[in-house]
């Protein structure tokens, strides 16, 4: 049995996706699921379930949930697995091995990574951690307030981790592959400097001093326009190394 939060949100069995119903429910699971092993109150399940007022009789809608994940995940063998959701007066807890759910094995490769004394391991680890990942996180979730900022939460996490790959590959010498996998992201992110900065001294490194001049000023611009702020220490400082990469020699 795994659980995922990294992607749609999911129970996953040796015979496929469990069916979770509507959306709320998966919802509820994925409230659970943030905090596994801890008693979350109905209040706060309520907080997530629903963007705005709740209806009336919001607890009798929190109890059905809470009672057919329940089945469903006794149906599909879930105490095998040391999985319970358990009942704590106004509260309910999700007993579970925490190595079962997604975003737990690519936080705990993540920090492996980050220990690791040879350049070549963190690029193995960190590439399995990013392998966790199957799409934007808490899809299909109610886009309520908690459940916009733990989805912004993981995402911050996923693009340190790529910013770190990115790091191992320039210290392996691979800065064109570095520049890649920087690329990407930094299109689908273009106000955050940090993977702009990388970018920009991952692209000078592998001789493309001209893209990565062309990336700052772009990034610049961005700033000016969305923002109405000038660039910060990372972009300043990585547009300096290039400009002085570029000096010749005396």
């Amino acid at each position: 049995m795994e659980f995922r939060l990294l992607g749609s949100v999911a129970v996953v069995t040796e015979s496929g996706d469990v069916p979770l119903g509507p959306f709320k429910r998966a919802t509820l699971l994925a409230v659970l699921l943030l905090r596994p092993n801890t008693p979350v109150s109905v209040d706060r399940l309520t907080e997530a379930l629903w963007e705005h007022e709740p209806p009336l009789h919001f607890k009798t809608v929190v109890q059905g949930h809470v009672s057919r994940l329940r089945a469903l995940l006794a149906e599909h063998g879930a105490r095998e697995y040391g999985v319970e959701l358990a009942t704590h007066g106004a509260a309910y807890e999700l007993q579970m091995p925490e190595s079962l759910a997604d975003a737990h094995r690519f936080e705990e490769l993540v920090g492996l990574a980050r220990v690791q004394r040879r350049p070549a391991d963190t690029v193995r680890m960190l590439r399995e951690a990013l392998a966790c990942w199957q799409g934007p996180a808490l899809t299909g979730t109610v886009r309520s307030g908690p459940l916009e900022a733990a989805a912004a939460g993981l995402e911050d996490l996923r693009l340190s981790a790529v910013e770190a790959l990115a790091q191992a590959y320039g210290q392996l010498g691979e800065h064109s592959r570095a520049a890649a996998v920087l690329r990407t992201e930094a299109v689908a992110h273009p106000l955050r400097e940090s993977l702009a900065a990388a970018l920009m001294l991952a692209l000078g490194r592998s001789g493309r001093q001209s893209d990565a001049l062309n990336w700052y000023h772009r990034t610049r611009r961005l700033l000016s326009d969305e923002l109405g702020v000038d660039p910060g220490d990372a972009l300043t400082d990585a547009y300096a190394t290039l400009l002085r990469s570029a000096e010749p020699a005396e």
